[in-house]
């Protein structure tokens, strides 16, 4: 899917969609959908997905999507600071912001806030145009340090689940997706979190080398390199799988795997791939 299609199921499918401002009258239900506009919430997938597709293998840039707890769905941090451990000290922020409301969202900017480029009217108009004057913002920076042992599987991998999760929130409005984990150690509602369940954090912390996606009360969670998922079974229990999203030929491919492990396009495989 290239970025005019992309934009063109975005205004499709959230153009005209009420805003979901997180407030005490927003359904607990719904609390996961919260944003204060939903078609810049769209648009700035499209944005962040073109970034990462230019940046991270080349830069290890990255677009983290962020709840902000009286705000939902508002922004995007774009960082290296948890792509690699040689980054690991940079600003959370150091590369600016995807802001999803306001006039002409989604816009570019400066930590600070400072406007460096609206997008929402150029999209429309001309998205490749759009995305080219977006990129001619984020030279290539290069890759120095240490990059981890799973650099070479992040760099091959992440775009396309990146590119994979994007294409998805544009077809399913329902369907969120997070970067920002938080696991706790003790059970909530009488359930623990799956990630605390298969050994990823044995003590309350936030986790950034998992995705995590969303649609009504049904979750899935993958590794930012594909090479290990949690779904949630039948039975309600959560289950690794059998082949990894790494290992799929195609984008088309994964997005296929993350719809049937959310129910929303047929069903897992747990005596085949899952």
């Amino acid at each position: 899917m290239d970025v005019r299609e992309q934009v063109e199921l975005a205004l499709r499918n959230y153009e005209g969609l009420a805003p979901l401002p997180l407030s005490a009258d927003l359904p607990e239900t719904e609390q996961y959908l919260a944003t204060p506009d939903r078609l810049g919430f769209a648009l700035g997938w499209v944005v962040a997905n073109a970034i990462v597709g230019a940046r991270f293998a080349d830069s290890a840039l990255d677009a983290l999507p962020i709840y902000h707890p009286e705000h939902g769905w508002d922004r995007f941090l774009l960082t290296r600071r948890v792509s690699a451990p040689a980054y690991a000290n940079e600003p959370a922020d150091s590369f600016g912001m995807i802001l999803l409301s306001g006039e002409d969202a989604p816009r570019i900017t400066h930590g600070n806030g400072e406007l460096r480029l609206s997008l929402g009217t150029a999209l429309r108009q001309d998205p490749e145009l759009a995305i080219a004057d977006l990129l001619a913002l984020f030279p290539p920076r290069g890759l120095h340090g240490d990059l981890g042992y799973a650099w070479p599987r992040k760099q091959q991998h992440y775009p396309r689940l990146y590119q994979a999760v994007t294409e998805l929130i544009l077809e399913y409005p329902g369907l969120v997706a997070a970067r920002e984990i938080y696991v706790d150690d003790q059970p909530i509602d009488g359930a623990y979190h799956p990630l605390y369940l298969h050994g990823v954090a044995l003590q309350p912390r936030m986790v950034y080398d998992w995705w995590l996606v969303q649609a009504g009360d049904r979750a899935a969670f993958f590794r930012v390199h594909g090479g290990q998922s949690i779904y949630e079974t039948d039975r309600r229990g959560w289950s690794t799988v059998r082949k990894q999203l790494a290992e799929e030929e195609t984008v088309d491919d994964i997005k296929r795997r993350i719809l049937a492990w959310l129910r929303l396009e047929g069903a897992p495989s747990p005596d085949t791939v899952d």
